[in-house]
């Protein structure tokens, strides 16, 4: 197992801090999302040195099921074998707490989609996701040189969905 190109929706996240890679070039720059992204999200966490973000709870919850049909019709890979669910039995979450839950890393056996918490583990361009909710897993033999691709996968996927969930994605490398 390796590294591979994986989508999530972040649940928390916060700018990268330029203080500790300020060679890798992460400066927040609003460019590096789709149109829209920031609209999905609450922000906190002013009075300190950063800005927290989180995603409007009831955007989440009132849109997760209907996302996941649409993307993976858009896509056009099988639902029930890539997930290991089928539209019928995706779970249910009437908040945010069930939602961790029923989508935990563990209770999923790591099939997406599923819950993660280690932003190490999620590189993404423009943020640090604290918080995310994986939900397509690509190849683990991708190679990229520019996080930019990515932000065009981002910037088109948000386009060609009428899910209000669709510009709230993040592509990125996984593992």
């Amino acid at each position: 197992m390796g590294t591979g190109i994986m989508a999530g929706i972040p649940i928390i996240f916060e700018p990268h801090d330029d203080r500790f890679r300020p060679h890798e070039g992460r400066k927040f720059d609003m460019e590096n999302f789709s149109k829209g992204f920031f609209d999905n999200f609450d922000v906190s966490g002013e009075a300190g040195s950063k800005k927290i973000y989180t995603i409007k709870k009831d955007l989440l919850i009132n849109n997760y099921k209907s996302f996941l049909a649409e993307f993976y019709d858009l896509i056009e890979e099988d639902f029930n074998k890539e997930t290991d669910l089928t539209f019928d039995t995706i779970p249910s979450a009437t908040n945010l707490d069930e939602f961790r839950e029923v989508f935990s890393s563990d209770n999923r056996r790591n099939y997406v989609p599923f819950f993660e918490t280690s932003y190490y583990d999620f590189s993404v361009l423009g943020c640090e996701c604290k918080e995310y909710w994986l939900f397509y897993s690509g190849s683990y033999k991708a190679y990229i040189e520019v996080y930019s691709t990515l932000l065009h996968f981002e910037r088109i996927l948000s386009k060609s969905m009428s899910n209000p969930l669709a510009n709230a994605i993040k592509f990125g490398i996984f593992g």
